[in-house]
């Protein structure tokens, strides 16, 4: 194990001396950006910083930059698989993988979906899946400037987007046709910049036979339902990439998590005419591996066991938060899920939440 982590390390060096080279190279060559240095970034405010990383973003997709290969990262995967292990161990978390249908000989990039669930669903599926994935994070923010976010980028591989919770009154806004500020438009095009950019790079990881891992349900399920509506960018990503969807279960009962890993979804020939009924397929598919998981069990538990449904569901809502980090609430869930007009809690009001 000490030889495994020494070699860790050395590996981390080498990727931190080839990034340097590459962001010196990238300056010299793209010098009408403003570049800012390490001291500056940590003296930014969270909101300056997250600002910062969509411009740059939005720079770079401006001027075409070429992907960076993946040839890297897949080869020092080991590192990935070693610190997601330790991390696992030192947190107390259990990983169950329930089933595997992967048929895995797919020669094409495949689009991960995985179901919501809380915390530590990320790292479970990215162990479970056991291969080189960009996992595409929403509102990073937090991991710009921690271990996670070093991880995700120079080991792992991520794609970023902020989501735009925090502006949340202006997409309303401009769905239901009321008039914007020329400051509120502004701030509109720029978040729906952010979400087209992500998009587009993570269609040319999949035409480029790479592998990304995607949450489509937006937020973290905190519902009773066993997957909520997806958003269609899994599907369309996939199309347009001519790519494959494998579709993740994960269910999660406090510290161990269940994953089950589904076959290869074949979309071969598809359109954007096909987008919705792809992600109702996708969906479908999501639920039956949750499913598969809940009802194995052959336990056969009393209906006066159950107790009151409406604390039930508190209680449930509340476990999961329990374990909420980086100021992650559930008005960023509400803001940052799909936003399904038939649901209850969209029909009822969100109040019962609340009262956590």
């Amino acid at each position: 194990m000490y030889f495994l982590i020494k070699l860790s390390f050395y590996g981390i060096i080498c990727i931190i001396k080839k990034e340097l080279k590459d962001i010196r190279g990238v300056c010299m060559e793209h010098s009408n950006f403003e570049y800012k240095k390490l001291l500056e970034l940590k003296k930014m405010s969270m909101q300056e910083l997250s600002a910062y990383y969509r411009k740059l973003r939005s720079y770079e997709y401006d001027i075409n930059k070429p992907l960076e290969t993946s040839r890297i990262k897949k080869r020092i995967y080991f590192l990935t698989k070693l610190l997601l292990k330790i991390d696992r161990l030192l947190s107390g978390r259990k990983l169950i993988l329930f089933d595997d249908k992967r048929s895995h000989n797919v020669s094409c990039g495949k689009v991960y979906a995985s179901s919501h669930v809380g915390r530590y669903d990320i790292e479970s599926a990215m162990e479970a899946i056991n291969e080189q994935v960009y996992f595409v994070m929403g509102d990073p923010e937090e991991t710009y400037r921690n271990f996670e976010g070093f991880f995700l980028d120079k080991i792992h591989g991520r794609i970023c987007m902020d989501t735009g919770y925090n502006i949340s009154d202006i997409f309303k806004k401009y769905k239901e046709g009321q008039p914007l500020t020329s400051h509120e438009l502004e701030l509109y095009e720029e978040y729906k910049k952010d979400r087209h950019i992500c998009e587009v790079t993570c269609t040319r990881r999949i035409a480029a036979k790479d592998n990304i891992l995607i949450y489509p349900e937006g937020a973290w399920n905190v519902t009773p339902r066993l997957t909520q509506t997806l958003f269609p960018g899994a599907a369309r990503i996939a199309i347009n990439g001519n790519g494959v969807i494998i579709p993740i279960g994960i269910v999660r009962d406090k510290k161990t998590y269940t994953v089950n890993i589904g076959s290869e979804m074949n979309i071969s020939g598809a359109c954007e005419s096909d987008v919705k009924d792809i992600t109702e397929w996708l969906k479908e598919n999501m639920s039956s591996l949750v499913g598969e998981i809940i009802f194995s069990s052959n336990n056969v538990v009393s209906r006066d066991s159950l107790g009151d449904s409406y604390q039930n569901e508190l209680d449930f809502i509340s476990d999961i938060m329990s374990e909420s980090e980086n100021g992650y609430t559930l008005d960023i869930i509400k803001n940052t899920r799909y936003n399904d007009p038939d649901y209850p809690e969209n029909v009822f009001g969100f109040q019962y939440i609340k009262r956590l």
